[in-house]
């Protein structure tokens, strides 16, 4: 059985819109989504602003993985911005934010994801 995050982390999260910026609890973005869920397994992760010139400075604080495990952060090609940041579930699933459909739980490994990813990250 592959483990996943608890439902307790991430289920109320599930529909919240997209707001660029945002932190919550109202609205998040792909950084912000991320950051809240750290928060609630108990990890200090510094907050940085959902932009490309940010995200080095960012990289600097996480390791990469190979193989990813829940609450891993999943860093994709993007367009607009040039990248996009969503959290391992577990079992090929993720949780992220994005413009228009909100927060939302989506398999990683399924078009168009699993050819935008960049790498795993703890």
């Amino acid at each position: 059985m592959t483990a996943l995050l608890p439902q307790a982390l991430w289920l109320n999260l599930l529909g919240k819109p997209f707001r660029e910026d945002a932190r919550g609890p109202d609205a998040y973005d792909c950084v912000g989504l991320l950051l809240e869920i750290q928060r609630r397994m108990g990890r200090n992760v510094p907050d940085w602003q959902s932009n490309t010139a940010e995200l080095p400075g960012a990289l600097s604080h996480w390791q990469r993985v190979e193989t990813p495990e829940p609450g891993d952060a999943i860093l994709m090609y993007s367009n607009d911005p040039d990248w996009h940041i969503g959290v391992v579930d577990g079992g090929g699933y993720m949780i992220h934010a994005h413009n228009p459909a909100g927060v939302t739980r989506v398999r990683y490994s399924s078009f168009p994801w699993h050819k935008r990813i960049e790498g795993f990250y703890r």
